[in-house]
């Protein structure tokens, strides 16, 4: 991986600063802008491959659909078997489900969907379901990247300042800086286009299913590059 790292461009994004403890003012929160390059989202991916005694399937899985759907943390993380469809490619949140409370289906890329078939099925229920706790979901992100970050951080790449959330955004800029159309990211996001009429609301109900596979799919042939490249040039290296 780190011969990979030195391949890319290591085209570090400036990091919002936090600010003080104790500031409660959301008007002085500074943005956070930070984006995964290229070799970390390698690096990333390779770490979250389960090997005895690691990060398990759980969260290095959650982290690959966090990559590849550009969904939220806790989305994914509660997935349901009932809300999948692996032959048609499909994952439909109810509105319960979301943070806008709206409902969204998130086509599937071929990589995506080899994520869920590669867990193995211990819940009726959640894909991804709670150590010790059948009733429950994956919660615990802090230990599992730890983990990750200790893990990629002693293979070459050094991961600074980068949370789950930031995959998300990196998603988002990625398709921006492909000219992907800003509703089609917005939809993929489910976010309420800060544009949108009330007036369109009620007229425009296409959904652009078709688009976000499109974009979704070629998102995910990128991120299979990526690891491709970062593993050859480690065999190289080697």
């Amino acid at each position: 991986m780190r011969a990979f790292s030195t391949g890319v461009a290591n085209r570090r994004n400036g990091s919002s600063r936090f600010p003080r403890e104790g500031l409660e003012n959301p008007a002085l929160i500074v943005k956070r802008k930070r984006v995964v390059n290229d070799a970390e989202l390698a690096a990333i991916w390779t770490g979250c491959e389960p090997e005895p005694g690691d990060i398990g399937y759980s969260f290095g899985s959650i982290v690959k659909l966090l990559m590849l759907t550009g969904q939220r943390r806790t989305e994914v993380a509660a997935m349901r078997w009932s809300e999948l469809n692996l032959e048609a490619g499909t994952w439909e949140l109810s509105g319960d489900r979301t943070k806008n409370e709206e409902p969204t289906l998130i086509p599937l890329s071929t990589l995506a969907v080899s994520v869920p078939q590669s867990v193995p099925k211990t819940n009726d229920t959640f894909v991804f379901p709670a150590r010790g706790n059948e009733r429950s979901h994956f919660s615990g992100y802090a230990k599992g990247k730890k983990a990750l970050d200790g893990k990629v951080n002693t293979d070459g790449v050094a991961l600074e300042n980068w949370t789950l959330h930031d995959l998300r955004r990196t998603l988002a800029t990625n398709f921006g800086r492909r000219q992907v159309l800003p509703h089609v990211i917005e939809h993929i996001l489910n976010h309420k286009a800060a544009s949108l009429t009330d007036i369109g609301e009620i007229y425009n109900l296409y959904t652009y299913v078709k688009e976000k596979r499109e974009v979704l799919q070629m998102w995910s042939n990128h991120i299979e590059w990526l690891i491709k490249q970062a593993s050859e040039m480690d065999a190289l290296a080697a």
